[in-house]
């Protein structure tokens, strides 16, 4: 079939527009801002709406934060030090340091006076109500944004950060 054929077809005939079905909105009377206003657009009066604010990268948690969040266990604490954004800032590397060395502290303890007894499991507990202190404290001054030096291990964390 040709072109013209097909056109032929129609009941209307080529080049003529359908008649309106009854009841159809879409062929009812034309919107009253049609055609366009004299005044252009946009009309007078019309009040923008009010702009939105720049993009800004998304904020992630705070450096306090990744570094209270390191004393948990020591796994949070080996995923910051080898995760791109953290590995490199230093208060977070301290504190996963120190949450790493208080943790091999009391696992020691807990390996060397676990065979002495009563007595053992005297010190255990008091060793493992101290270390508990530390990490709190530890934990309450990371999320504060100050750097706790818990005894001995503070200082070897220090160390460990600094060459890493």
């Amino acid at each position: 079939m040709e072109w013209g054929e097909l056109m032929d077809e129609f009941p209307t005939g080529p080049g003529e527009v359908p008649p309106a079905a009854s009841g159809d909105p879409a062929w009812g009377p034309p919107s009253p801002n049609y055609p366009p206003p004299a005044g252009g657009y946009p009309p007078p009066g019309y009040v923008p709406p009010t702009q939105y604010p720049p993009y800004t990268k998304a904020a992630g948690p705070s450096t306090n934060t990744i570094a209270a969040l390191a004393y948990i266990t020591f796994i949070p604490a080996l995923i910051f030090l080898v995760i791109e954004p953290y590995k490199h800032n230093d208060f977070i590397r301290f504190h996963s340091w120190q949450c790493i060395v208080l943790t091999l502290v009391e696992m020691a303890g807990s390996i060397i006076f676990g065979f002495m007894g009563t007595i053992g499991m005297m010190i255990r507990a008091v060793l493992g109500l101290l270390l508990f202190v530390f990490w709190l404290i530890a934990i309450i001054k990371a999320s504060k944004g100050e750097r706790y030096h818990i005894p001995i291990v503070g200082e070897l964390a220090e160390t460990l950060a600094a060459t890493v």
